[in-house]
């Protein structure tokens, strides 16, 4: 039996995708730091350095962007991905003008990172068939919603991406509980398990959260069995998944891609390097 596995086989993953490049950000990353957490941060990089308040809050809390100054270095081990230019209703737009938001977010976050920028976030986590078709033109390799799937299973199709919760749902502590307590045996199904939150930092404020965020962080950090993975991170090492080549009649599997990639084999963990091919092991 042939099960994959995560980097440094590891049955578990941990990802963090947090909108709209807000200034609170910037004690949300501190604090993923501390605890060695990794996060996906999606930007409008048309509205940086805008000020504005929050809406659905009993008290004022600022909508306020960061500015482009400061992305490369306030988010250096994080992954900057694409929001759009201006965070429009995506769904409502015309083709030109969908390509426009995504393309143009795209390059002004490339300049500034020095890296490709190929992951999204969905503004309001909307999007219809015209906005898909316009994304596969962009090379667009993930794009997330915000409808809560409150399970750990990787999605068919990365441009519908579900996250598990948002943080500070009602059954968020159980979901982390079964998420630490799940093993690869139950759910042989779904070997790969990925806990995916999402919020945004100023609700922290708003909502009054950050002891609850960083008691989060100290219950689900330094686990050996998680890996802490951006979203990239995650739809890379997938792809390289799928590129492996399973020669049935030699007992042979080849690894093309540029990742070494990890898999079970007869229940013992064996980890094929790039452009490596094993022979599968005897039960």
């Amino acid at each position: 039996m042939i099960m994959p596995l995560f980097p440094e086989g590891k049955e578990k993953c941990l990802t963090l995708s947090y909108d709209d490049g807000v200034t609170q950000d910037r004690r949300l990353v501190a604090l993923f730091n501390q605890y060695h957490l990794k996060a996906t941060f999606n930007l409008n990089s048309g509205c940086f350095g805008k000020q504005d308040l929050a809406s659905g809050f009993s008290k004022p809390v600022t909508h306020n962007k960061i500015k482009a100054s400061e992305v490369k270095t306030l988010y250096k081990g994080h992954e900057v991905a694409i929001h759009t230019n201006t965070h429009p209703h995506l769904e409502e737009l015309s083709a030109k003008e969908i390509a426009y938001e995504v393309q143009t977010d795209k390059e002004n976050l490339e300049k500034l990172v020095s890296y490709p920028v190929t992951g999204m976030a969905y503004p309001f986590g909307t999007y219809n068939n015209l906005v898909l078709e316009e994304l596969k033109k962009i090379d667009i390799q993930y794009s997330r919603t915000i409808q809560s799937t409150k399970e750990f299973s990787l999605p068919q199709d990365f441009l519908r991406w579900h996250p598990t919760c948002h943080f500070g749902e009602d059954n968020m502590e159980l979901l982390t509980q079964q998420f630490l307590n799940s093993s690869q045996e139950s759910h042989t199904q779904t070997p790969l398990k990925v806990f995916y939150i999402w919020g945004h930092s100023y609700e922290l404020d708003g909502n009054d959260t950050w002891e609850e965020m960083e008691n989060f962080c100290k219950q689900i950090s330094n686990k050996e069995e998680i890996w802490y993975a951006t979203n990239i991170e995650i739809v890379a090492y997938q792809k390289a998944l799928k590129k492996l080549i399973l020669f049935k009649d030699e007992k042979l599997i080849k690894n093309p891609s540029m990742f070494p990639i990890w898999l079970k084999i007869n229940h013992t963990p064996f980890c094929i390097k790039s452009g490596e091919t094993i022979q599968i092991p005897k039960d």
